[in-house]
């Protein structure tokens, strides 16, 4: 059951707890100009990531890279976290499709939380742009990085990890 749309909206869903209010209001700093975060952020290079702690049970990892084929790349989902992928700046193509339907390449990496999947023909696309967040879930097989109008641009965004038993 992926979610996705404008920081803002999302969070009027979710601002009620108060382990997420602190997660947006990180969220909040990543795209707010100037703040130390977004300035963190913005000064990463090109395929640099970096984990920052929010909770004690809640990080984010930073990164910045530029997009890519939908061919070189891969469909992931995770067991224990939702993601919470958040565009700071720059755009993006996240493809999705329900587990059921992928064909698993790679078994379940508990230490970091990942099985990887096949690319199949039948999937859906969100396309992600300054201030656009998704949340994936575990069923929500998704593959993001991928390139809009086939032309590769730097992004920059925070991918926020939260444990499932928090929803």
């Amino acid at each position: 059951m992926a979610i996705f749309g404008r920081l803002i909206d999302i969070r009027k869903q979710f601002d009620s707890s108060k382990e997420l209010v602190e997660v947006f209001d990180y969220l909040e700093k990543a795209i707010t100009n100037k703040t130390n975060v977004n300035s963190r952020i913005q000064s990463m290079g090109i395929d640099q990531y970096k984990k920052i702690e929010i909770t004690n049970d809640i990080f984010a990892i930073e990164q910045s890279y530029h997009t890519k084929k939908a061919s070189d790349s891969f469909f992931e989902s995770h067991v224990k976290y939702v993601d919470m992928q958040f565009l700071v700046s720059g755009n993006e193509i996240i493809e999705v499709a329900h587990i059921d339907t992928l064909e698993i390449e790679s078994e379940y990496n508990k230490k970091d939380d990942y099985i990887l999947y096949k690319i199949v023909p039948d999937r859906s696309n969100i396309t992600m742009k300054k201030g656009d967040l998704s949340l994936f879930f575990p069923e929500d097989g998704h593959m993001p990085g991928i390139r809009s109008n086939n032309k590769s641009k730097r992004v920059f965004k925070t991918v926020v990890k939260i444990p499932i038993s928090k929803f």
